[in-house]
């Protein structure tokens, strides 16, 4: 069992100007991180549920459904570390965005034991671009070329709390360079980036660099449910993801099938 945190920020006005931030975005009749936390609520590996917000007013009936409401609208590291002070325990946790509106609760429970059989301080979940392509066609996702072929990044994180806490630092300057491979190599090392940039990277080496930078253990795994990379970014992809969620109703598929 796991505690789940949602960061439902971020600028919605770039998708739709009407749209305060960014889980408040429409997909589908529902507002995104609404979405997001049902899949929470429905999925046997998570316990509690924090959804990070920059403000409480006016967010819909969906919030009182939701076990804990954090308001904070500072730095992703500061609001992640928001979301963490609002749990008590010393479970581990699942930080997730806000904005992956086709996440089911199968596809968490899948990464969540996969993940915690790992033993590892720090999961990320990759999917396949083949997989990608597969389920949410049309997607504009950035894929990165290892060497067993390109991939995604999920839009998960199963971490240790201590491990969060014990880098904020190094967890805010990887962030700021997460779009500049040239300011990323001076956090995470030249050889590293250049590989990456060439498609020579395999996935133990990205465990390995990912231990090293949180002074831990990391891992990486493979999930084929595609729903944990299909975040929202562009008008492009609400209607991939709306294309998707309709398609379900549609087909009679419930919620918690997989994504």
């Amino acid at each position: 069992m796991v505690d789940a945190i949602v960061m439902a920020g971020g600028d919605g006005a770039v998708i739709d100007p009407a749209c305060r931030f960014k889980g408040l975005l429409p997909i589908a009749g529902k507002p995104m991180v609404q979405w997001v936390a049902e899949a929470l609520r429905k999925a046997e590996t998570v316990g509690e549920i924090a959804v990070v917000v920059p403000t409480a007013e006016h967010l819909g009936a969906w919030a009182d459904d939701v076990g804990k409401i954090v308001v904070s609208d500072g730095s992703f590291v500061d609001n992640v570390l928001a979301g963490v002070g609002a749990f008590r325990g010393d479970r581990r946790v699942l930080l997730t965005t806000g904005d992956i509106p086709a996440i089911t609760p199968d596809a968490i429970d899948d990464f969540v034991r996969e993940g915690l059989a790992t033993g590892a301080d720090a999961v990320y979940p990759l999917v396949n671009k083949d997989v990608m392509l597969s389920e949410f066609p049309g997607s504009k996702r950035t894929f990165v070329r290892l060497a067993s072929g390109p991939v995604t990044g999920g839009n998960m994180l199963l971490v240790d709390p201590e491990t969060i806490l014990a880098n904020q630092e190094i967890g805010g300057r990887v962030f700021a360079t997460r779009k500049s491979p040239v300011a990323m190599a001076r956090v995470i090392g030249m050889r590293f980036v250049v590989r990456l940039l060439l498609g020579r990277l395999t996935v133990a080496e990205v465990e390995r660099k990912l231990g090293q930078l949180i002074g831990g253990t990391g891992a990486a795994v493979y999930t084929t449910h595609a729903s944990i990379g299909a975040d929202v970014d562009k008008p492009v992809d609400v209607v991939v993801a709306e294309r998707v969620l309709y398609a379900r109703s549609m087909s009679g598929e419930s919620d918690s099938q997989s994504g």
